[in-house]
């Protein structure tokens, strides 16, 4: 049996000071973390999937319910979402990929939402 060669990583330490937030562990300062979501969001244009993905893999430090804040401040296409809604859109992305964030948003839009068919159920009118 051959063993597997070990993948190495340069330390931390090996960036440059500029490229310290993209280490996974060491959260960004909120004020630059904020004008990175800013441009990010920008750069994705009006694909929203894009930017959430762009956020969530550049700020995996970053607890998800501030970046759902973050990027409800910044994505007027999230006005109709509430800050957990938009959280459970991030768990999705980063569990189901595309498939599982349009799942979610189809289910969290509220323009969106069916009445459930329920003919079946007898109502005291």
């Amino acid at each position: 049996m051959t063993e597997s060669p070990s993948i190495q990583t340069a330390p931390a330490e090996a960036l440059p000071p500029e490229l310290d937030w993209l280490v996974p562990d060491r959260p960004p300062r909120p004020a630059e973390a904020l004008e990175r979501i800013r441009l990010l969001c920008e750069l994705a244009g009006t694909d929203l999937h894009r930017a959430m993905l762009l956020v969530l893999a550049t700020h995996q430090a970053v607890p998800r319910e501030i970046l759902a804040s973050a990027l409800k401040q910044f994505r007027r296409d999230l006005d109709a979402l509430t800050r957990e809604d938009v959280t459970g859109l991030l768990n999705a992305l980063w569990t189901g990929g595309q498939q599982g964030f349009q799942s979610v948003l189809r289910t969290r839009k509220g323009g969106e939402r069916k009445p459930a068919n329920l003919g079946w159920l007898k109502t005291d009118d």
